[in-house]
């Protein structure tokens, strides 16, 4: 008897967990950003036409309980896992996270991310990497890649991020932290979907340029069907420099609701309230959040910090849009991770401020391309998204400010 007793408590705690980890942020309170969003005049004109801009919000309110453990009040607007959209750069985070996964487990062969790496091309639609031509040294490594991927979003370090965790590992890990609608099938390229199945060779060298790991050219075996019945987007599209009739479909590439890269910097920034289910150490934490807040001045790599075109807020959609001159809030830390592509944008962010007490979670993302042809660019975002997204973050932050202290 007391075995059973002890293992239906062994169950209903694993239970327990496991929603923990699988938070249903849809069916949250959906009136209040309503209401905010109604309330402002900025906002107004997308609110109003939600189902053409296919408007998705979550905010999550981050209340600090006893013995410091967060509490999470939740709340959405017309958000859906069944609502497709491209994610494009969103994928960055979960990868750079995937990448020290598997770096941990190579530790104990002197394999770490700063090693020196050489990456093969063993497949069509591969190519080779001996130099980095935008690290200082020209020496690539996996830190390297995952900064530039995480400070500027730039897609060739992702490309390489894709390469090194590969398909399999990904999406496995996706379906263990509870996101099976997610998928990572594509490099941002024009790779098609069997070529981006196979991935890279990597070699790891370590200060005496002496081979320490070799990791062989894979192929995903593993062949997911699409997450959702209608992944079709516009009534036209770009292919091969032509506008070709009827909508593009998006069943074989990325895919990741808005609320599972939500819940995934969550468990990034809160690891006390997910216990494990990352795994990564304190300082692969600490190094993906240092990148997900710094400026491009800021960063480590001299030719990214003294590259003018990237301004400070390059990828703060939400609170400061896409302007370059601005009246920047000192008080306010923003860690996020964006997504720009065929008129969607996306910004996944965490607001701390603690000269007034204020730190919550604010994701959204927003279609703008009313001709409704998909790769010609004919998108809206300097006249709809990034203005939507500033205000919005603004509206949420000034909301906290005057009635939502904890």
């Amino acid at each position: 008897m007391r075995k059973v007793i002890a293992l239906v408590f062994i169950f209903q705690l694993l239970m327990t967990n496991i929603l923990l980890c699988q938070i249903d942020y849809a069916n949250t309170n959906t009136i209040l950003i309503d209401s905010l969003i109604s309330n402002d005049l900025n906002l107004r004109k997308v609110r109003n036409n939600t189902a053409k801009y296919k408007l998705q919000i979550i905010y999550t309110k981050v209340l600090h309980k006893e013995h410091n453990k967060p509490q999470f009040q939740n709340y959405s607007y017309n958000l859906s896992n069944e609502l497709y959209f491209y994610p494009a750069s969103l994928v960055k985070l979960p990868e750079s996270i995937f990448t020290l996964e598997k770096l941990n487990k190579l530790k104990s062969l002197g394999v770490g991310i700063d090693s020196r790496i050489a990456i093969e091309s063993n497949y069509s639609c591969q190519s080779e990497v001996v130099s980095d031509k935008l690290s200082d040294n020209l020496v690539p490594t996996l830190r390297n890649y995952i900064v530039k991927a995480l400070i500027v979003s730039d897609n060739e370090s992702y490309n390489r991020l894709y390469e090194f965790v590969g398909q399999e590992y990904a999406n496995n890990r996706m379906a263990e932290l509870g996101y099976e609608k997610s998928r990572i099938l594509n490099r941002f390229s024009l790779c098609d979907t069997t070529e981006n199945r196979y991935t890279n060779g990597f070699k790891f060298f370590n200060s005496n340029d002496d081979l320490i790991y070799y990791q062989q050219p894979a192929v995903s075996k593993i062949l997911l069907s699409p997450p959702l019945s209608d992944m079709k987007l516009g009534i036209a599209h770009l292919y091969k420099g032509k506008i070709v009739q009827g909508p593009r479909d998006f069943s074989y590439l990325n895919f990741m609701p808005l609320a599972n890269i939500h819940d995934l910097l969550i468990r990034l920034v809160y690891p006390v309230v997910y216990p494990d289910t990352l795994r990564i150490t304190k300082d692969d934490r600490l190094f993906l959040l240092e990148s997900l807040v710094a400026k491009p001045c800021e960063c480590s790599i001299r030719k990214i910090a003294d590259d003018k075109s990237f301004y400070d807020h390059y990828t703060n959609y939400l609170y400061y849009g896409s302007d370059r001159k601005i009246v920047e809030n000192k008080a306010l830390k923003i860690y996020n991770i964006v997504g720009q592509s065929y008129g969607f944008l996306a910004d996944v962010a965490y607001f701390q401020d603690d000269t007034n007490n204020v730190v919550f979670f604010l994701s959204a993302v927003i279609y703008t391309n009313s001709s409704e042809i998909i790769g010609n660019n004919g998108y809206e975002y300097d006249s709809v998204g990034f203005p939507f997204l500033r205000d919005l973050g603004k509206c949420i932050y000034n909301y906290e400010i005057s009635n939502g202290k904890n």
